[in-house]
């Protein structure tokens, strides 16, 4: 298939003939999440490169293999790649890399982005998408966010142990042609998808589920989400720290539904148990998502005049650690 870098919107009478090809896709960072979820666009007809880096021979060779709840699955990607230049221009380019301190995601992706190409940020936290947007002023941008268990097991093999959803948005509101374009891609492949207007309050959302359960299942060894609930003054704690978080996103703007904290406990004892992200990272010895998740949530409470002391007793715990990994 030739190239096209045609824009995604209803303004343009290509439109029609893109939306019949089948779209460019590049995931970077494709970890279990960017491997996941570019396994389900390319079940949607997309063509979707994905980049790597300890695991690139053997996903060359083998493709992604996913235990999923619907049973084993296996995905080659259209082109497997080392690097972001080694790719070709994409219709969508996907950001699944971790939110680390430090991490240039600008840069990395810069090589890869065209005149036209839509940016689409599937991290954690708040603010991701900022600093994206200023660096390309001109593309849109397109908030992602993924509610879904998944863990990389080894390179290659991904274990995906609930549905989940995914909800898309244009940031800093709206939802465009191709927020649209990308649902039905989604859809098409299987995965649950809404689209919302805030993105923002999405990512607020989710930031409740995060900073709760993410540090607490690091800070106590790397347990599952069963293991903390299954303690009454583990629940409590959680309900605290998702109360401290609610408060602080009202205070932005986004009030959440005194019913929220309920909803995301019911849903986590509704799945399997669960090594949260960051418990996977502390129990491989990686570096974890602290100041995108945690760090961020206090930076936000403090514009607005308020304080989260239980949050920032276990984000200095947590910084503590790090510190303690680092020497």
């Amino acid at each position: 298939m030739t190239r096209h870098d045609t824009p995604l919107d209803d303004k343009h009478p290509e439109n029609s003939q893109l939306r019949d090809a089948a779209p460019r896709i590049l995931i970077v960072g494709t970890g279990a999440v960017g491997g996941f979820y570019g396994a389900a666009l390319a079940r949607a007809g997309a063509q979707v490169t994905t980049v790597h880096r300890s695991d690139f021979d053997r996903v060359k060779q083998h493709g992604i293999h996913i235990d999923s709840l619907e049973g084993m699955m296996h995905f080659r990607p259209h082109r497997v790649v080392n690097q972001v230049e080694a790719a070709d221009t994409p219709d969508f380019l996907m950001v699944a890399m971790k939110a680390l301190p430090g991490l240039p995601v600008a840069e990395i992706i810069r090589p890869a982005v065209g005149p036209r190409t839509v940016i689409v940020m599937l991290q954690n936290g708040l603010g991701i998408e900022e600093p994206i947007q200023q660096a390309f002023p001109e593309h849109e941008i397109i908030a992602a966010l993924a509610f879904v268990c998944l863990q990389r097991t080894q390179p290659g093999h991904i274990q995906h142990l609930c549905h989940g959803t995914i909800t898309l948005g244009r940031h800093p509101e709206g939802i465009s042609p191709a927020v649209r374009h990308l649902e039905s891609l989604f859809k098409a492949g299987g995965v649950p998808c809404r689209v919302t207007d805030s993105p923002a309050r999405a990512r607020w959302t989710k930031l409740v589920w995060n900073a709760a359960f993410n540090p607490v299942s690091a800070l106590a060894g790397g347990i599952t989400t069963h293991a903390i609930l299954a303690w009454p003054e583990g629940e409590k704690l959680i309900r605290t720290l998702m109360g401290e978080v609610i408060a602080v996103a009202k205070a932005h703007g986004h009030p959440l539904p005194d019913t929220l904290i309920d909803a995301h406990l019911e849903a986590t004892r509704s799945v399997a148990p669960y090594h949260t992200t960051m418990a996977q990272d502390y129990l491989a010895g990686r570096p974890m998502e602290i100041d995108v998740i945690l760090g961020a949530a206090l930076k936000a409470a403090h514009t607005v005049g308020l304080t989260m002391p239980l949050l920032e007793s276990i984000w200095i715990l947590l910084k503590l650690q790090e510190r303690k990994n680092e020497d």
